[in-house]
């Protein structure tokens, strides 16, 4: 009969190889009983994994989305209160103008108007620069620019130098000419409609004026909606609120006879009204577009959570018996620990 020898040097080994193997199992196990989570996908999923990974992707586009959406909410949020100020403001303007028509001109009531409407062009201007995240808000896609210019500056803007030079053309003096005072109310009238009026549409509103698109801005707010998310500077309501306090601010304070004066707040008055319904439509469109956005965070957080629920059905684990895995994988590594420690005080000197 033979006997077979194993030497010290191969028993360590081997339990060596098994103290790296359970080392490795219980760092496995220990992130899977913090994190609830497989710890290695691929793994122990196998051919499966690629559904796992579709997920995760559609997850990604989701998050992504929602980050977006936020932005959005955010610009549309800043545009609407822009708009219920303008629409506030030009709501007291036309009952200034409505008390204007009586007023007599070059009176303190007509100067307290005149710069009633001053003010409000330069809040106009302002409020149609509201930003949101380094983002101009009424700029439609040309959002890096500031969409409408200060009308009153030093030296005059081109919108302004452009209304002057059609008050000459029209007229045949300056606005600072003694001869003002024989302009009829049909002149008022129709140059306010006419060569005036022409100053804040087309390409004179675009070159004076605006820096805006008049392409709205448009966002992906779910995952098959995108929708326009911004309205432009070049609006009719805008140009129109424009017009009107120019119209008051720039000759509400000439020498005008009582008929031009008051033919002048007639016309400023209409084209108030009709600014003042425009910005009611523009913030039932934001408003609008802002319902938009909410429903679609609803249909993706839905989603959201569905697929949560389909990621963890794939990657969960039972708590339960992780925990009892790395409790037992503990108890074999400190074994092995102990068995590896008593092999190695084994030697000859010891029993010699």
């Amino acid at each position: 009969m033979s006997v077979s020898s194993v030497s010290t040097s191969t028993v360590s080994s081997i339990l060596q190889n098994t103290v790296s193997r359970l080392q490795t199992q219980l760092t496995t196990t220990s992130t899977e009983a913090s994190t609830g989570l497989l710890a290695d996908i691929g793994l122990t999923l196998g051919e499966n994994s690629g559904q796992d990974i579709t997920l995760h992707q559609q997850m990604s586009d989701l998050n992504a989305i929602s980050s977006s959406n936020q932005l959005v909410t955010a610009q549309l949020d800043t545009a609407y209160n822009a708009l219920t100020n303008l629409q506030s403001s030009t709501e007291s303007m036309v009952s200034q103008l409505v008390t204007g028509q009586s007023t007599t001109p070059g009176t303190s009531g007509a100067a307290a108007l005149q710069q009633a409407a001053s003010g409000a062009l330069s809040s106009f201007t302002s409020t149609m620069n509201s930003e949101s995240g380094g983002q101009y808000v009424f700029g439609g896609i040309n959002t890096g620019v500031a969409p409408v210019a200060s009308y009153s500056q030093t030296p005059a803007s081109a919108a302004q130098t452009a209304v002057d030079n059609a008050f000459q053309a029209t007229f045949g003096f300056a606005t600072t000419s003694p001869s003002v005072s024989t302009i009829t109310a049909t002149q008022m009238t129709n140059f306010l409609s006419t060569q005036f009026a022409a100053q804040f549409t087309g390409s004179n509103w675009t070159s004076n004026w605006s820096s805006a698109s008049s392409t709205a801005q448009s966002n992906r707010i779910g995952v098959n909606e995108t929708v326009p998310t911004s309205i432009s500077a070049n609006q009719s309501a805008f140009q129109d609120t424009a017009q009107a306090l120019v119209m008051v601010s720039e000759f509400g304070g000439l020498n005008l006879n009582a008929s031009a004066y008051s033919a002048l707040m007639t016309s400023a008055s209409s084209v108030m009204n009709s600014a003042n319904n425009g910005l009611i439509g523009a913030a039932a469109t934001v408003g609008n577009m802002q319902n938009q956005v909410t429903n679609a965070n609803s249909a993706i957080s839905l989603q959201q959570n569905t697929l949560n629920t389909q990621i963890n059905n794939k990657e969960a684990v039972n708590s339960y018996q992780v925990a009892t895995e790395v409790s037992n994988i503990s108890t074999q590594l400190q074994t092995a620990y102990s068995l590896t420690s008593q092999i190695h005080k084994l030697s000859l000197v010891n029993f010699l």
